[in-house]
């Protein structure tokens, strides 16, 4: 499945739409990537100050489960693991990560993700699905 993606979050498929809703307090937001090798969600962002991304995640974008069950998230900002809150709904898994000034990327590693999705430039990426 071929799915395009926008600089704000949404994936648009023949047969939904899901998006990557976010907030980030100060800063923005410049990319999605995704790792298969992780099964990660990369972002990338900038940050002139200190704040917080909070990013509403559909399951069908990424996840983190095991055994049936919800299992953690590992969020690292520039590689170093980091605490998080979590809400966890049937649909999605939303995330409140704090980072400090000049942080660059974060990525939120799960069981499930997006394969190959790569921002292409501010308005398009593509990607398809995998689950592991």
């Amino acid at each position: 499945m071929v799915l395009i993606v926008t600089s704000s979050g949404e994936i648009n498929t023949e047969n939904q739409n899901m998006k990557i809703e976010y907030e980030i307090t100060s800063g923005s937001v410049n990319s999605f990537t995704s790792d298969t090798n992780t099964t990660s969600l990369i972002i990338n962002i900038t940050t002139p100050e200190d704040g917080s991304l909070k990013a509403i995640l559909p399951r069908n974008i990424i996840d983190s489960i095991y055994n049936k069950d919800n299992d953690i998230f590992y969020i690292l900002i520039d590689g170093e693991e980091i605490d998080f809150e979590e809400t966890i709904t049937k649909d999605f898994r939303t995330l409140e990560i704090p980072y400090t000034k000049g942080s660059q990327l974060v990525e939120i590693i799960g069981t499930s993700s997006i394969d190959n999705l790569e921002t292409i430039d501010t308005d398009l990426a593509l990607a398809t699905m995998i689950s592991t």
